[in-house]
């Protein structure tokens, strides 16, 4: 019997296998339209396409929640495929995360479809974040460390920011925060601004994707930056060390683009460039400061406090010195150090906030360790009990241990 860990994120599905970390793929959780030929793509399919300008996206979530099952279906059938997972349902136990505090009606859905569409062997569903404080003591006290007894869980997803304090590997409800600021809203803010300012890219949802993750960066001095780069666009003008120009892909040498000058671009023209500057680090400072594009709420430090002061004041020191981030955001070169300069200015305790070397496949990778331990098992739904128990104490199960 083989054990499927399958990390179900709106914008990536990370997947793979316990016993074989080669089997681990990242495939875009949506089914993808081309603009010119109007031909679907579901998934990793995408990669067989040369012409990404204007891809249409359908996600299976709405604002974070598993809402159009037709779309989840398609890619799931691609990824049990024998061309990707070869996976057989009835041989394989089943690691599935789902969004926080996910509604019944979804879960129930979900619980259907694993067992009676797909006829999985079992089932452990979980909230990616139970999976990240799972695996924290590696990356907070090290392999021959003991387990911390609280942790911060900041997950920068793509449609929200959740923060979620753990005790005891048991979630504390009152104390979770949610900012609604993700990787889909910073991707749309950088089309917005740089079809303003340079090219119209509203459609380009692909390439500025790509943009975004290879040029922007979070600010430690957010005014110090600004200043820096007044006046400046890319390199133009005055050679701004902040200051870049981003190849435009021209989908026959290059599928995503580049940045000017890491690699041979002999024949870049300049209806090719755009310049970017202070846009690669006022894009992520949405982040800290929601308010500046309407979203009146707290910022992810902001959250941060809020999430451990609604906690018992025993837990604050410790929760403060063992923060986790992960998520797509994550990746921004400059978010942890920013994030634990920002908390540590409005509390008096110690603060340490740690990132995990690939924060996006990281609860994929805490799943894989998790689900070999003998614990697990007692975690897990098989097919036998789903049929005897009935999906309401299915459901009621899964709340219990998350």
């Amino acid at each position: 019997m083989r054990t499927l860990v399958l990390d179900n994120g709106s914008f990536a599905i990370k997947c793979g296998y316990t016993e074989d970390e080669t089997s681990a793929h990242t495939i875009p959780n949506s089914v993808m339209r081309t603009k010119r030929t109007k031909r679907m793509y579901v998934g990793d399919l995408i990669d067989s396409n040369t012409d990404l300008s204007g891809l249409y996206y359908r996600s299976p979530f709405e604002r974070g929640y598993l809402v159009h099952w037709d779309v989840q279906l398609a890619v799931w059938d691609r990824v049990f495929s024998n061309d990707v997972l070869e996976c057989t349902p009835s041989e394989t136990d089943l690691l599935l995360t789902e969004p926080m505090f996910n509604l019944h009606q979804i879960q129930r859905n979900m619980d259907e479809i694993v067992f009676e569409e797909y006829r999985f062997a079992s089932l452990f569903r979980a909230p990616a974040t139970r999976l990240v404080e799972a695996g924290a003591r590696d990356l907070i006290y090290g392999a021959e460390g003991s387990d911390p007894e609280c942790v911060l869980v900041v997950d920068t997803g793509h449609a929200f920011t959740h923060v979620v304090p753990y005790h005891m590997g048991r979630q504390i409800a009152s104390g979770v925060r949610r900012v609604d600021v993700g990787g889909r809203l910073l991707t749309n803010y950088l089309k917005e601004t740089v079809s303003f300012r340079y090219w119209d890219m509203m459609d380009e949802t692909f390439i500025m994707s790509a943009v975004k993750e290879k040029c922007c960066f979070v600010s430690q001095d957010f005014k110090r930056d600004i200043e820096a780069t007044r006046g400046c666009v890319g390199r133009r003008r005055g050679r701004n060390p902040l200051g870049l120009e981003y190849v435009l892909p021209d989908f026959s040498t290059s599928r995503q683009g580049f940045i000017q000058g890491s690699q041979p671009d002999d024949h870049v023209t300049d209806s090719q460039l755009l310049p970017l500057c202070n846009e690669r680090f006022a894009i992520p400072e949405a982040l800290f400061h929601p308010s500046d594009i309407g979203i009146e709420q707290a910022g992810i430090h902001q959250a941060v406090v809020q999430a451990v002061a609604a906690c018992p004041a025993e837990m604050h020191a410790v929760l403060l010195a063992n923060i986790v981030v992960v998520g797509g955001s994550a990746c921004l070169p400059g978010l942890r150090q920013r994030l634990q300069s920002e908390v540590q200015a409005q509390v008096s305790h110690r603060v340490r906030v740690f990132a995990p070397q690939d924060p996006m496949r990281w609860a994929w990778q805490n799943g894989c360790a998790l689900a070999t331990q003998p614990r697990a098992r007692s975690w897990q739904v098989s097919k036998a009990e789903y049929e005897e128990m009935g999906a309401h104490r299915t459901i009621a199960h899964f709340g219990s241990i998350a």
